[in-house]
């Protein structure tokens, strides 16, 4: 495991508003970064479905972590999404966000939220601007260094 993504694995585990909802980074890699949650009863609406804000927010962790997973920094300009189904209660929802295109100062992503038996309950897309900065300090003789945003196609 890079040292990146142990970094990012420890980020995501002290992130109050993540703990808070239950979430739990599974795989984080080049690009790509799953999470998962339980569907609990706190996170209900009035109408008796899981909220759209817990939904949106098991993406964005997915999202978060898959576009700063090259050491540099990224942050959401936009996101949109789609809901197709509601989860039930004690469901264990997947966010998957993958990477569509990255140039040098932008990333577009495609999440999706489906149950652990892969029915999808929502679909995301979202854009990040890469910042001129490195998530971690590296030096640039460490593999992956901060050079490049240690991604080896960057415009």
């Amino acid at each position: 495991m890079s040292r990146v993504s142990k970094e990012l694995e420890a980020r995501f585990r002290s992130d109050p508003f993540s703990s808070w909802l239950g979430f739990h980074l599974d795989e984080v890699g080049p690009g790509f970064a799953r999470v998962r949650a339980e569907v609990r009863p706190e996170v209900f609406n009035f109408a008796g479905a899981p909220h759209g804000g817990f939904l949106f927010s098991l993406a964005d962790a997915a999202f978060a972590a898959a576009s700063n997973s090259y050491n540099q920094l990224a942050v959401a300009t936009s996101v949109s999404m789609q809901f197709y189904r509601a989860a039930e209660l004690g469901d264990t929802l997947v966010a998957e966000a993958r990477e569509n295109h990255l140039t040098r100062r932008a990333g577009y992503y495609e999440m999706t939220v489906t149950t652990a038996e892969g029915v999808l309950v929502a679909k995301c897309l979202g854009v990040v601007h890469r910042r001129n900065r490195p998530l971690v300090e590296e030096s640039p003789s460490e593999p992956g260094g901060v050079g490049d945003g240690g991604h080896p196609g960057v415009r």
